[in-house]
């Protein structure tokens, strides 16, 4: 899983917390929630993307030395 981001508030550099414990008006409805300054943030297209689906980068298949079975 992808580390969350930094708290956009200047002055507070505090991660940020993926908080669904007041917006449950959807299965996968939430906010980033910074602790330290309290305040919260709608998460952007590609973290909604990322934290709901994993990377959106293509995976890469690793395959050892041995030939394909028949």
């Amino acid at each position: 899983m992808p580390l969350p981001p930094k708290c956009p508030t200047p002055d507070c550099d505090d991660w940020l917390w993926k908080d669904t414990a007041h917006t449950n008006t959807d299965w996968d409805n939430w906010r980033w929630w910074c602790c330290r300054c309290r305040h919260q943030w709608y998460p952007t297209a590609e973290q909604l993307q990322e934290f709901r689906y994993g990377t959106s980068r293509p995976a890469v298949a690793h395959r050892g030395p041995q030939p394909a079975r028949r």
